[in-house]
Formats: structure tokens, sequence, C-alpha cells
């Protein structure tokens, strides 16, 4: 026996007073809903409905159980409802996990921008290295960084790239030469990804395989905002985003190396558990990194650094 179904067309019999009329509502016969109610009783042990030729009446346990009907039908078509619209309104908590990494600056407006569109969301943001475990984190969406797409069961999104450049403090440079690549190992904050080369070919940038750098210098870092104030206290050569160094960049605090040299791009993607039923505060979430996080890290046109300066190193 379908208990709801039968609690249901238990309900309809009491509101319509006849069987009949729920038979007809419900384009059945008029045997199968007095059956269904017949079945219910024998299920409960107990008479619900007192049954004449002329009109139906509750019993004093049926009133009491009809009330209760009531109360859980309502309740489990509010919850239907509820869950059915999770995946055509957005609305609820939005738990999302970003690496330190990433710009914090860049995903906070555009968190900040997507609540505008969707002020029924509400957005918890942990900033923690490594990537998390969305469901035992009781993650929604992870935000990374990583060369290439990540590897796990999960659905993976491209939302943006970071173009990673070369940096030193000018101080820097003027007491240490750095004539070629091969010398960047003993001045490198941290390890730096590098296409071995690039070249210029019909108007397009070939690039080769790419090739690690080690930091084998006296101070190794592997926190990018740590790695950046290193850089402006004249600590070493670092490879940051250029989103992060930009205006350094800009206003000279820092001095661009080896422009020619193309660094390995890291790639930034959301993730989340699966494709079906996607609840639609993470799809439009994600759509929306996808079409403003990607563009914020890259400088606008008024805000782009001079390009290639190691201009430093070729006057001495």
């Amino acid at each position: 026996m379908d208990t709801l179904l039968s609690m249901r067309i238990f309900s309809r019999v009491v509101e319509a007073g006849s069987f009949s009329a729920v038979a007809e509502h419900m384009e059945c016969s008029k045997a199968s809903i007095s059956r269904a109610v017949s079945l219910l009783e024998n299920h409960l042990r107990t008479r619900l409905l007192q049954r004449t030729t002329r009109r139906l009446s509750l019993t004093e346990p049926g009133q009491r159980y009809y009330t209760k009907c009531k109360q859980i039908l309502a309740e489990l078509d509010d919850a239907e409802a509820e869950a059915g619209g999770a995946g055509k309104r957005a609305q609820g908590t939005l738990r999302v996990h970003c690496s330190p990494d990433l710009g914090r600056e860049q995903l906070t407006r555009s968190i900040v921008e997507y609540r505008r569109h969707y002020p029924h969301v509400k957005v918890h943001v942990k900033f923690l290295p490594g990537p998390a475990h969305l469901i035992e984190d009781g993650v929604d969406v992870s935000i990374l960084s990583a060369p290439s797409l990540p590897d796990s069961g999960n659905v993976s999104r491209m939302v943006g790239q970071m173009e990673r450049v070369l940096v030193a403090a000018p101080a820097y440079l003027a007491e240490h030469r750095i004539d070629s690549l091969g010398e960047l190992d003993a001045h490198a904050l941290a390890p730096i990804a590098m296409h071995s080369s690039s070249i210029e070919h019909r108007g397009e940038l070939s690039i080769v395989k790419p090739a690690m750098r080690e930091a084998n210098g006296p101070f190794v870092i592997n926190d990018v905002e740590a790695t950046r104030f290193a850089a402006l206290a004249g600590a070493g050569v670092a490879a940051l985003p250029l989103h992060c160094v930009n205006e350094d960049l800009r206003t000279g605090l820092l001095v661009r190396l080896f422009a020619e040299h193309r660094l390995q791009s890291t790639r930034v993607f959301a993730v989340y558990a699966s494709r079906l039923y996607v609840d639609a505060k993470i799809k439009t979430f994600v759509d929306f990194l996808a079409s403003h996080f990607g563009a914020a890290l890259q400088p606008r046109p008024e805000q782009a650094a001079e390009p290639a300066v190691a201009c430093l190193l070729a006057q001495r």
C-alpha cells in the first residue's frame, strides 16, 4: 500500500464528501477510491469513515487522523516545492572554499556583485589551502588554481586564468646581476614554472613545453601574498600573478624580468559535486564566476603596467 497516496485520497474524500467526486477528479473508478480508503483503515486497524447510502461522516479517530493528514501533506507539499525550486531559483546558503593564492580582492568583488543579482543567496566563504573535500567538508563550490584540470570525480569548470610574471625590487636588481634564466634558481623566492622559450611566429606566440625552475635561494616561500611582500622588501625574484603586482609594476616598486619568456599560466577552476540536478545557487554562481571573475583577473587597460622591463639589467 502506498501510505501517502492513501492519506491523500482519504483527505480528498473527506473534503469532497463523496467517493464519486474524488474518482472523477483523479480519473479513476469509484471502486478504486473506496478500496484505497478501506486498505488504509485495515492498515490502521480502525474505522475512519461511517458510510451510508446517503452520506459519509468521520468517526472520532477519523477526525483526529484527518487533522494529522492535512498537516503532514501540507508539510510534504512545502518540502517538495522547496526542493523542486532549488533547481530553478537561486536561494539558500552557498558554502564556498577558495585557495588563498587566488585574487581575494577580485573574488570578493565578484561575490558582492553576484549577490546584487541573487539577493536570496547567502554566501559563506572560507580561504583555506589545499583542495576541499566537498561532501565531507560541506562545501558547495571549491575555487582553486591549477595548471590543468583537477583529476577527481567532481565537476570542474575553468572560470579564469592567471598570467604570472617574474618580478623583483629595483634595489635587489641593483645588487644582484641576473643575465639569464639559468641564474634564477639562486634568486627565486619560490619554484617557478616556466615555458623554456617563446617564439613570435606570424603574429602568434608559439610556446613549447614548460620547465620547472627550482628555488634554491636563502629565502623560499609557499604563499603568494608573503612572496609579494618578500619581493617588495628586496628579498629575491618572484613569479606572481599579474593582477597581484600590476600596481607595483606601474608605480615602479617592482620590475618585470625576462618578459620575452612566458611563465606557465595558472587556470582557475570552480569544482562542484555533480552535474545531475545542480542546485540553482551553485549553477548561477559558477556561471557568474565564468563571466566575471576571469575578466576581473585581467588588468584593465588604464591599469596596465609597462611591459617588459629588465632595463635595469641592460644598464649595468
